[in-house]
């Protein structure tokens, strides 16, 4: 009986050892590479998830698939991006945010909205502060000035894979033409939620009202603005012009966009991915900046006088004059981090 009873008791003890797998080991990464990203598979695939708050069609569109492509290639199809239009993934705060957790890989965004984290951004937000959108990356893409923006954005949790000249941001609105500060005065005008935008759109006369892009056109059909700004790709990807009547070539504000990566994702990847990505953002910031954009300002304004919206140059010098206590504002109340960015951007610009 008693030997009965131990041979029943070792055959359970060994039924439950099997039932637990305690008899298996865990299964190894052969390839050596990306264990840890979330966005990995079993098959040894990396999955990118690219948000955006755009829509799937248009001059920003055509970036992020060629984006997409080129990540694809150079790194042979061991990442794979899926991209994600029209803020499905939520704005520009949850996507940064995402990259910060590392729930989402990239993101596309105006570089301003960064000043959430950390307020140097701001300095971008000064009003007439370049040229043009060209003079604009290629002063940030210079070697001191990436140093300092690569630094700050990876203190926050992420990296910078690109950046995008999107050319000047002028001013849309249902009420006239505006043509000097004074026909701006008591407008509403939806801007990206920064301290120095808010003052500068005071400063030529409008009242600045901060609201996420994908309730704008609502806002203008609605009326609870009466305008915003933004570029003429922007315009007419998002069909702003079938709600406002007039654009203003204000020019305010050059603002290059950045396509920005989790730094926990990006850390994550083997060496072999690291440097596809690097080489794929590389050329990716050739593509945009030599072949997609140039032409596309005009075309998009041709578009928008198609439609039959009034566009109108202005007296540029009348807002450089009205928006010069914004600059003031700055020099003489900027944190010191602001202002060091805004002086080496001065002299690399020199």
């Amino acid at each position: 009986m008693k030997k009965l009873m131990s041979l029943v008791l070792t055959l359970c003890m060994a039924l439950s050892l099997c039932a637990c797998g305690g008899g298996q080991s865990a299964p190894s990464n052969s390839g050596g590479s990306d264990s840890g990203n979330s966005g990995g598979s079993s098959d040894g695939v990396v999955t990118v998830k690219y948000a955006v708050t755009f829509p799937g069609k248009g001059t920003q569109a055509d970036g992020a698939e060629k984006m997409k492509q080129l990540i694809e290639e150079y790194s042979e199809g061991r990442i794979q991006v899926e991209i994600y239009y029209s803020s499905q993934l939520g704005g520009n705060t949850e996507s940064m945010e995402g990259l910060r957790q590392g729930t989402i890989e990239m993101t596309e965004l105006s570089l301003t909205a960064i000043s959430a984290y950390s307020d140097i951004w701001s300095t971008f937000s000064l009003p007439y502060l370049w040229d043009s959108g060209k003079e604009a990356v290629d002063v940030i893409g210079s070697d001191k000035v990436m140093e300092v923006l690569e630094a700050d954005v990876e203190n926050n949790g992420m990296m910078i894979f690109a950046w995008q000249n999107l050319g000047t941001r002028n001013i849309l609105n249902t009420k006239n033409p505006i043509n000097s500060p004074v026909d701006m005065k008591g407008m509403r005008i939806r801007v990206i939620e920064d301290p120095t935008l808010v003052d500068s759109i005071s400063a030529m006369g409008g009242s600045a009202v901060a609201m996420a892009w994908s309730e704008c056109y609502s806002g203008l059909e609605q009326g609870t603005i009466d305008g915003l700004e933004n570029n003429s790709p922007v315009i007419v990807a998002n069909a702003m012009y079938e709600v406002g009547k007039y654009y203003s070539l204000t020019e305010q504000f050059i603002m290059p966009d950045p396509v920005l990566m989790s730094a926990s994702w990006f850390n994550s990847l083997s060496a072999e991915n690291q440097e596809a990505i690097r080489k794929a953002g590389e050329e990716y910031t050739r593509v945009w900046n030599e072949e997609i954009w140039p032409d596309a300002e005009e075309e998009a304004l041709q578009t928008i006088k198609d439609a039959g919206v009034a566009v109108n140059e202005v007296d540029k010098a009348a807002f450089v004059e009205a928006t010069q206590s914004v600059r003031d504002n700055f020099a003489a109340k900027g944190s010191e981090g602001q202002k060091n960015l805004y002086n080496l951007l001065m002299e690399a610009k020199g």
